[in-house]
């Protein structure tokens, strides 16, 4: 199941998509939910909002039977982009 607003920018989404895949890769998990979590889920982004997302995963099942500690959240840096008007 996958809903989107016609509000948000098509070209977000496939970045939003983009990143999701990169840390599915990266980190070696499955995705299984995706939602958008700040100002915009809660329908009053401000002009400047950028795009929050939240996800649940699943890390190789070796992981979860193995007797050493994996730190058990995904966390990336904040991208920032700023747009100067002339």
């Amino acid at each position: 199941m996958r809903a989107i607003p016609d509000s948000m920018d098509a070209a977000v989404v496939t970045a939003i998509d983009d990143r999701l895949a990169r840390l599915e890769t990266d980190d070696g998990v499955r995705i299984v939910w995706a939602i958008e979590g700040g100002g915009r889920a809660w329908g009053f982004p401000s002009p400047d909002s950028d795009y929050d997302a939240r996800f649940l995963y699943l890390r190789p099942l070796g992981d979860y039977l193995s007797p050493w500690d994996r730190r058990d959240v995904i966390e990336t840096p904040l991208e920032v982009r700023r747009m100067f008007q002339p």
